[in-house]
């Protein structure tokens, strides 16, 4: 039994280095791997489309190349938030006009802005009267030719809006219903 000790011992050192040596050529691998990946991700300060939007002169058309979502709201403020967040990735959208319905209460617009930078800037619009045609009046804040307006309690894939959005460049003197509607406003 004394003879097999060392060959086993020896044994247990061998595959013990080996694995250890194995175990350090992965984790090497892996950080050179994540560190080129991290290299190809785009750079935050570099987000062209933001730029652009802060650029933007706020008293010109913007033609038919942005467009702005009204969204009326009434007592869902936190389907609003993570609807407004969601948005944040529309392509094309230049920015959200929120109808604020909640007579007598407050805006979220402090909790937005203190959930972190946004690319896309939301207006709040408080209203005086609670009625559903708040969201057909002329906003002042309106600067694109495309209107989109949507319910607090409707979510649309960014994929889908971009080619309604697109169907509407096409033709910007048509009327798409129930996406895109044409015009600063609508009566």
């Amino acid at each position: 039994m004394r003879c097999c000790y060392p060959v086993a011992k020896l044994l247990h050192r061998v595959v013990w280095g080996r694995m250890l040596r194995f175990s350090l050529i992965v984790i090497i691998v892996s950080l050179l791997v994540l560190g080129a990946l991290t290299a190809l991700l785009p750079n935050a300060k570099e987000d062209e489309a933001a730029v652009l939007r802060r650029q933007q002169d706020s008293s010109s058309q913007l033609g038919p190349n942005l467009f702005t979502l009204i969204m009326q709201t009434f007592n869902r403020t936190d389907i609003l938030l993570r609807l407004l967040n969601h948005y944040q990735a529309v392509p094309h959208l230049h920015k959200v006009i929120v109808v604020w319905n909640n007579i007598g209460e407050k805006t979220p617009e402090g909790l937005w802005l203190s959930l972190g930078p946004h690319p896309i800037p939301v207006v709040f619009l408080e209203q005086t009267v609670n009625r559903m045609r708040n969201r057909l009046q002329p906003f002042p804040d309106l600067e694109t030719e495309a209107v989109l307006m949507m319910d607090d309690d409707t979510l649309v894939s960014a994929h889908d809006l971009a080619f309604a959005f697109s169907v509407w460049q096409a033709s910007t003197s048509a009327m798409l219903w129930p996406f895109i509607v044409s015009g600063a406003f609508v009566i």
